[in-house]
């Protein structure tokens, strides 16, 4: 299948309609803008700078509408934009730098030192800001005005052009870069459509950083194929999250630390969010207490799943399901083949049977960058090896247990963490919890749970003892309690276990 250059598509049947809204910089793009803007970066990345296609550029900024043009430039000359992670350290970009070997970078003003560092490090020569520059430095707007020449309209592109770069959190080891194509971005958008019914009218609020998968397909780049609106905030704010949601947004896809940290917000009980027609969550397991908060205001959450590797969209609940089985991800979306196998025989299990989730279909990765051993790894007879723990009732409706790697095994029986925490959230004055395995003596492994108060709550380590008691079998209930100020997180909202396991994983 050959992919369009919607971007043109859409200037010329909705020129004047609003594509983006950059509330930081407070400048409104119509779809006709945006299309002239991305052409004339991608004259200059082309003419001025000479990228070829096939090369990589780096961008290393917040969300912003410069940002999306960016990456619709890149597309239209066949360069491969490489999305650095800013929350990450310089050693650790070094580590992505070094495996994209981008010809250029591009930094927000911000970032200005870090991206002069990767810049140097690797001789890349053509080098531009974002934003305020200082005098030395080529500006990227300055850039844009000074290109010149005929529109750039992107040729039609094959399902496996690869378009971008996503590099994993690295939360299993060294990260890898997952290969994005304009195949996968039309498969999700058209899941995004006919899942969500995202439509011209709606208007988006994207709050996911644009280095995830998260950040550009839910639902940005659907939006833009849809010709809808989307108001870009350069990172999650909760309150002004809280009074864009009681104003013109229709659409909001957050993950389940966001719609955590919108429920704690102390106008939530009196907020008004009945013009968002459609709600959205996915990244890592929701509390099924938390899904019930939002429903007794009358919002239902659709939650979902997804993986980079696979576009990332796999399951996205209906709102009657989501109401009537809270805590489910649904049945696959359309074009996503689904089955739970045994992890050791590989042989598909039947229904309420836990085991690994296999995927399949146009939407999924054609592997890694630079990495063929990971991407044969990951593969097998065409199935995607998700790593997560799942299974599905009588209905197909399928449920996301935990990931692989997290659940441990104590007295032979094996507990998966999610489960513990799902328990954990029901404490009235619990704001957010982790549970891991550590070492001991006599079962092998025992949970420890890592608990964070809501602000003058108290409550102690026997009492989160006896509540999992009531509730849980024996070899689930957490043996050790800590409490910390706030769990550690990545870019997608999603607790870092590793680090946890790093730092509390001794018995005491």
């Amino acid at each position: 299948m050959l992919i369009p250059d919607w971007l043109v598509k859409q200037a010329q049947q909705f020129p004047e309609k609003t594509a983006l809204v950059d509330l930081f910089s407070g400048r409104k793009l119509s779809y006709a803008q945006l299309e002239e803007r991305a052409s004339r970066c991608a004259g200059f990345l082309r003419n001025q700078w000479g990228v070829k296609a096939g090369e990589r550029v780096a961008v290393l900024a917040h969300n912003s509408a410069e940002y999306v043009e960016l990456l619709y430039a890149c597309g239209k000359i066949g360069a491969l934009m490489v999305c650095l992670n800013w929350r990450l350290s310089l050693d650790e970009l070094r580590g992505i730098v070094d495996d994209a070997r981008p010809c250029a970078i591009v930094y927000g003003s911000e970032f200005e030192q870090t991206g002069a560092a990767l810049a140097g490090a690797f001789g890349m020569q053509r080098r531009m800001v974002v934003g305020a520059t200082h005098a030395d430095t080529v500006s990227y707007e300055a850039s844009l005005a000074a290109a010149s020449g005929p529109s750039i309209v992107m040729p039609w592109r094959a399902h496996d052009d690869t378009w971008y770069l996503l590099y994993t959190s690295g939360t299993t080891g060294k990260p890898k870069g997952v290969i994005q194509t304009f195949g996968m971005a039309f498969t999700n958008a058209v899941n995004g459509m006919l899942a969500a019914g995202l439509r011209r009218e709606d208007t988006l609020l994207s709050v996911l950083p644009y280095f995830h998968t998260g950040g550009l397909n839910l639902y940005l780049n659907p939006m833009l194929m849809c010709a809808g609106t989307t108001i870009i905030m350069r990172q999650f704010d909760v309150d002004k999250t809280m009074e864009l949601l009681q104003g013109s947004v229709t659409v909001m896809f957050g993950v389940p630390a966001i719609y955590l940290f919108l429920s704690q917000h102390p106008g939530f009980g009196a907020a008004d969010f009945s013009g968002v027609r459609n709600w959205a969550c996915g990244g890592a397991p929701i509390p099924k207490s938390l899904l019930e908060r939002y429903l007794a205001k009358n919002v239902t959450i659709c939650f979902g799943f997804g993986m980079t590797e696979t576009g990332p969209t796999v399951f996205l609940t209906d709102e009657a399901t989501a109401r009537k089985k809270v805590g489910t991800v649904g049945k696959p979306v359309m074009f996503v083949e689904a089955r739970v196998v045994d992890s050791a025989t590989r042989q598909t299990l039947g229904a309420n049977q836990r085991g690994e989730l296999m995927l399949r279909g146009p939407g999924l990765t054609p592997g890694y960058w630079n990495n063929p051993e990971a991407s044969a790894k990951a593969f097998e007879h065409g199935w995607l090896c998700s790593g997560d723990i799942a299974y599905c009732d009588e209905d197909g409706d399928y449920y996301i247990v935990d990931r692989s790697k997290d659940m441990y095994i104590s007295g032979g029986e094996n507990v998966y963490p999610a489960e513990v925490e799902n328990v954990l959230f029901q404490m009235e004055g619990v704001a957010e919890a982790a549970v891991i395995g550590v070492p001991d003596a006599k079962w092998g492994e025992v949970g420890k749970a890592i608990i964070v108060l809501k602000p003058g709550a108290a409550t102690g380590a026997d009492a989160v003892i006896a509540h999992c008691k009531a509730r849980l079998a024996a070899f689930k209930v957490p043996k050790h309690v800590v409490f910390i100020s706030a769990l550690p997180r990545n870019a997608a909202g999603k607790v870092e276990k590793p680090r946890l396991r790093g730092e509390f994983g001794g018995k005491a």
